[in-house]
């Protein structure tokens, strides 16, 4: 027998293992004891050493070799906790502070300074001598606690299988879980630890239905109880003893490996769980209300009808293949059509005015792309006004708008030409606003000691007669100049500052006039 003394407290355990269970036990939010304050005393053999470690825990500084250290506090849990009564108890059989204590004990094959001062390497208490019925040799601290547990107890450090075809595990409150769920007996007492202190079981959400419920216990295969707590839980609705027998009903003839979609199913069929809600239709106002022509409503009719068809398409695909429960087929239905009812007449207005206004720049962003771009509006471009730019080449897409907009060859021709003009002046316009921005940023001193703005510096290059960009190379970059050829002089740039890029596009934009005179 030990006893713990924790200022004032005192607490007994059977076990050493059991000691440093107690000790570096969560603490739920409570300050951690100082070492000085602490005393462990064994009723027989005197007191025990403690001792803190870096990372906080607390150890044991029982005397005797590693080996014999080890043999001790294994002893005592394969004596007193684990193969109390003669038979080996499994963790649902034990208290959590007493599979703390083999988990302790466990521990110490990884982390054996707990229980060992490892800076005295392996000497016993008598004249710093090995045990005496001891192995020669080095001891592999880690295999012998982990062949021990095994060689004792039947399985590893980790603990054993909670389940068949499952992996072993060491937490209490799975092994209590998964027995309950088998419908074994668990005691009362382990029971109630779990009950007062919902901690505990925090991680297992579906463990405290099975603490609170005992109809539930061994009534469900893993996946429909699990199924069905996540449900209730999504729900914000309790499993209570009151709706228990309504639920294992609806569940009967749930298959045991049933997915979340079917148990969702049982429980809509049996009226448990309500509908989803769908949302109401937003019924379009104002301009988007109406349309302006009959190739306007037309439109709207391919586009919302394709669209409900899609969505419907892709629920009815997911419900035939159970990725989704009823509830939710129903829910995607019904907002697929109000989708379909609150779809305005924004863009196929859009479109029937760009034709009626003979909008040839409009009319060419709408349609004058790939097949499938707009497919719906050039089918209903087709099937109102006999103009098909579906089955033809880009040549003939483009003079079949053109010429829905009146223009001839000719005029769609001067258009063409005055449209790339145009598109090369906004990209000029662009590349001297973004440099210009970069360029502001930037800092030059000229020789005079002024300081000025990268633009500013460009601007009074080019006004000083700077007209030129040279460059020359630099090992593996390059450096660039702003020439004058007259003076034969030249002033530095820089790619990185946009002085470069703003000199480059101011110089553009000065020689694009004079080409045009020329």
């Amino acid at each position: 027998m030990y006893v713990i003394h924790i200022g004032q407290r005192a607490e007994n355990r059977t076990t050493l293992a059991g000691v440093l269970q107690y000790l570096n036990d969560d603490r739920d939010g409570k300050a951690m004891p100082r070492v000085d304050d602490i005393t462990v005393r064994h009723v027989e053999s005197g007191a025990i050493p403690v001792a803190q470690l870096a990372s906080g825990n607390f150890a044991v500084r029982p005397a005797g070799s590693q080996r014999g250290i080890l043999t001790m506090i294994l002893d005592g849990v394969d004596r007193f906790i684990v193969r109390a009564g003669g038979k080996i108890l499994r963790p649902h059989e034990m208290s959590r502070a007493s599979w703390g204590a083999v988990v302790a004990a466990g521990r110490l094959a990884y982390l054996p300074v707990e229980a060992i001062d490892l800076s005295q390497g392996d000497a016993g208490p008598l004249f710093q001598t090995a045990d005496l019925f001891e192995e020669q040799g080095p001891l592999d601290i880690s295999e012998f606690v982990c062949g021990e547990f095994v060689r004792r107890f039947g399985y590893g450090i980790n603990g054993p299988q909670y389940a068949p075809n499952a992996s072993p595990n060491a937490r209490h409150e799975v092994h209590v879980a998964y027995a309950l769920l088998r419908g074994e007996k668990v005691r009362d007492c382990i029971i109630n630890t779990y009950r007062e202190n919902p901690q505990h079981g925090r991680h297992d959400l579906w463990m405290k239905p099975l603490i609170e419920v005992p109809a539930l216990r061994g009534a469900l295969s893993p996946n429909v109880l699990q199924a069905l707590c996540r449900i209730m839980r999504a729900e914000k609705q309790e499993i209570t003893p009151h709706n228990a027998s309504k639920l294992l009903a609806a569940l009967r003839h749930v298959p045991r490996d049933a997915s979340d979609v079917q148990v969702d199913d049982a429980l809509f069929e049996a009226g448990i769980l309500p509908p989803r809600t769908v949302p109401t239709p937003k019924l379009p106002a104002g301009e988007n209300a109406q349309p302006v022509t009959k190739l306007a409503a037309t439109i709207h009719a391919r586009i919302s009808e394709r669209q409900f068809r899609d969505s419907m398409d892709k629920a009815k695909g997911e419900r035939e293949a159970l990725r989704i429960s009823q509830r939710e087929f129903d829910r995607q239905a019904g907002a697929a059509a109000a989708y379909r009812l609150s779809y305005g007449y924004e863009w196929p207005n859009r479109v029937a005015l760009a034709i009626m206004q003979r909008n040839a720049a409009a009319l060419l962003q709408i349609f004058d792309g790939p097949k499938d771009w707009n497919t719906d509006s050039k089918r209903a471009l087709r099937d109102e006004l006999g103009v098909d730019i579906l089955q033809c080449a880009a040549a003939t897409r483009r003079r079949r708008l053109f010429a829905l907009c009146g223009f001839s060859e000719a005029e769609q021709a001067e258009w063409e030409a005055n449209e790339v003009i145009e598109k090369a002046q906004k990209r000029t316009d662009r590349e001297l606003s973004d440099a210009t921005h970069q360029a502001e940023a930037a800092r030059y001193r000229l020789e005079t000691g002024q300081v000025m703005s990268g633009r500013e510096y460009v601007d009074f290059c080019i006004d000083a007669g700077f007209t030129q960009l040279i460059d020359e190379p630099r090992g593996s970059a390059r450096r660039y100049w702003i020439h004058d050829p007259v003076k034969r002089a030249s002033r530095p740039l820089r790619a990185k500052d946009g002085t470069l890029g703003y000199a480059r596009a101011r110089l553009a934009r000065i020689a694009a006039p004079e080409a045009l005179a020329a």
